[in-house]
């Protein structure tokens, strides 16, 4: 049987965006009204990304397929202007948890990590993301709406597929987290040899991107229309924009966002690569764009990944570092104890700290506890910890007995 959501042809999926404007479900495909290039590059066969990726990893001795846990799909009228059509995905539901499956999907998780984090990709909340098996057998493993990249990213939790430890946010970033996907098959807690793979797997493929770091950026700048292609900015989340009504936010709105609500519209921002400012449209053809000042009291962007630079930048060494730490912090547990080694790795679990020795002979560690940068995955809750393809639209939160 293939998993996929119930929904009837023609249905609307999603929220309301730039005046009215929803992902619709027609038949076979899936209309989405905004750019589509940033989920063509990562997620089409026809990709040249997916070929240079699959080049390095050739050239690394992995294999082309190594990348393959990637969704792959169709994509129809992928430059329109205003978006084009997708092919509906389909799979199969992943259902053996045996030793090997495990082992696979947490080499995946560990890949998935670091690629979308070096990528600078975000808003991958579980509900964002599917876990399948596809066509050759294959698991599938990740995002199916990519409208964030390019972010210069220190650490693996602003992907959101880590919980981020902000106090503000902390509990909603638990449940949101995108691994939480896996944590059916991977257990409750992980197994100390899957923690292994998983953490080998991102240290690894952080190294294979950052010596292939020069063909992944000359393939963005071939791009085209790459500097008018819009980026997302998310400036709150979309259950603050729900409650506006009843719940005063702060800070206050802009007037920008104020408008789009006032329509009906959960407010939608973008960025333009080497443009500066925060964009809107502001007709409902979409043929007009508008920016917030970009001097006062409001929101200000961070610099992306330099292209000139061969996406190059300080941060890495921070990702590949502080960000292995944050992953084995966010999978942690008491019941994790020992050294275990293997795959280019050893990972020291000892009563108060937490120690890993890489092949070069450098060694990284710190405390058990990085609260300051982590939650851990583990909720005494299972929503979102599905075994279907997507995530139920509609996922009750429940206490399930036992749990950790």
């Amino acid at each position: 049987m293939t998993g996929r959501r119930p929904v009837t042809p023609a249905a609307a999926l999603g929220d309301s965006h730039n005046f009215g404007r929803r992902v619709t479900l027609r038949g076979a495909r899936v209309a989405k009204p905004r750019t589509l290039l940033w989920e063509w590059l990562l997620l089409s066969a026809d990709s040249p990304l997916r070929r240079c990726l699959a080049d390095a990893a050739e050239a690394e001795g992995l294999g082309r397929d190594a990348f393959g846990f990637l969704p792959t799909l169709r994509f129809y009228d992928a430059g329109a202007a205003v978006g084009g059509e997708v092919e509906r995905l389909r799979l199969d539901p992943l259902r053996s948890s045996s030793r090997a499956v495990r082992r696979s999907l947490a080499t995946i998780v560990g890949r998935s990590l670091a690629l979308w984090s070096w990528l600078g990709v975000a808003d991958l909340h579980w509900e964002n993301l599917i876990l399948g098996v596809g066509k050759r057998g294959n698991i599938v493993f990740g995002p199916l709406d990519i409208e964030m990249i390019l972010a210069d990213l220190a650490l693996p939790t602003e992907t959101k597929l880590l919980p981020d430890a902000d106090p503000e946010y902390a509990a909603v970033c638990r449940h949101a987290s995108g691994v939480r996907r896996v944590l059916p098959y991977l257990g409750k807690p992980i197994a100390a040899e899957d923690l292994l793979a998983l953490a080998a797997a991102y240290r690894s493929t952080l190294e294979l991107l950052d010596r292939h770091a020069q063909a992944v950026a000359d393939t963005f700048a071939s791009l085209p229309n790459l500097r008018d292609e819009p980026l997302r900015v998310l400036l709150r989340g979309t259950s603050e924009y729900v409650n506006a009504a009843q719940t005063p936010l702060w800070p206050p709105l802009l007037e920008a966002e104020a408008v789009q609500l006032a329509r009906g519209d959960i407010p939608y921002f973008f960025r333009l690569y080497e443009q500066p400012g925060i964009h809107f449209y502001a007709n409902a053809e979409l043929t007009q764009v508008a920016r917030l000042p970009l001097r006062g009291d409001v929101p200000q962007l961070e610099p992306l990944l330099s292209l000139a630079r061969g996406l190059r930048s300080a941060s890495r060494q921070t990702l590949r570092e502080q960000g292995l730490l944050t992953l084995l912090a966010a999978f942690d547990h008491p019941s994790l104890s020992g050294k275990h080694s293997g795959e280019g790795l050893t990972l020291t679990l000892g009563p108060r700290g937490v120690r890993v020795e890489l092949q070069s002979g450098e060694a990284l560690q710190a405390g058990r506890s990085l609260r300051e940068l982590v939650s851990s995955v583990y909720l005494p809750c299972r929503c979102g910890e599905v075994r279907e393809v997507f995530v139920p639209p509609v996922t009750v939160c429940k206490v399930a007995p036992g749990s950790v």
